[in-house]
């Protein structure tokens, strides 16, 4: 079973026959999200690299006002594209209850596993992991999609993709972003890190149902919970506001998957 497919089994008995319904939406230059009845928001950084071209092939924007949530969230797995699952995944995020059980919540800091002796390998450029650690580890590797297609204008300096079977078996630590869930890369990355004693999946695009993700390597899941108040982020996004202001309204939310998931 895939992934993805293990969260909606877990999403499921909170969204189906629950009355809850996509009440508002946006679709930006750098993130979607939708509203629900329940009040709750949530945002997904959106991959429009790996959008087709083309005028009136997203009806479902409009479309999805009104509809039930589950039916929405269900997009995150047969989503046509980036941009129909990363409204799905949002849907499946505003219904999460997991973001307030403390049961799913923990402090540590998955970063304190990482040593100076230690190969880090990064799915997603994340200029603030670079900053942090390229300098403090024995070597630092990423990997972005995004800039391999189109480049970049954050001077990033990754591998190239098709590097990612040679590398990443000779990483230690692996931190892998949430947009891979969305894209459904995430088993394929797995695969490649044999040798990780630690995996990472982090980012506003993880859907945070933490028990999905028992078995599969992944030790940490890493996301944001999108306070009260969230919708005010609606005509910000809808003007290409980015992730520093989708902070304005986050709350870390962390859970580290014990015993280590690889059995």
């Amino acid at each position: 079973m895939k992934l993805m497919e293990k969260v909606l089994r877990e999403a499921e008995p909170h969204m189906r026959d629950k009355g809850l319904t996509v009440i508002d939406g946006v679709i930006g230059f750098n993130f979607v999200g939708v509203q629900l009845s329940n009040g709750r928001c949530h945002f997904i950084y959106l991959m429009r690299e790996s959008i087709p071209s083309g005028d009136m092939i997203f009806p479902y924007g409009e479309t999805m006002i009104g509809m039930d949530a589950w039916e929405v969230g269900q997009w995150a797995l047969a989503g046509a594209e980036d941009l129909q699952r990363s409204l799905g995944v949002a849907a499946l995020n505003a219904a999460s209850p997991y973001f307030f059980d403390p049961a799913c919540q923990h402090p540590h800091d998955f970063y304190d596993t990482v040593t100076e002796d230690d190969v880090l390998g990064v799915i997603g450029h994340m200029p603030p992991l670079v900053a942090r650690y390229s300098g403090k580890v024995k070597k630092y590797i990423s990997f972005d999609r995004a800039i391999d297609m189109q480049g970049t204008v954050e001077d990033a300096h990754v591998y190239p993709m098709e590097m990612e079977a040679e590398l990443l078996p000779t990483c230690d630590v692996v931190v892998i972003t949430g947009t891979t869930m969305i894209n459904h890369t995430t088993e394929e990355i797995l695969a490649m890190c044999p040798n990780a004693r630690a995996i990472s999946l982090s980012g506003f695009s993880v859907p945070y149902y933490p028990e999905a993700y028992r078995g599969s390597g992944i030790t940490f899941l890493g996301s944001m919970n999108f306070r009260e108040g969230a919708e005010a982020l609606m005509k910000p996004l809808s003007l290409a506001a980015g992730r520093m202001r989708c902070r304005e309204y986050t709350e870390s939310r962390c859970f580290r998957l014990l015993p280590d998931a690889r059995r």
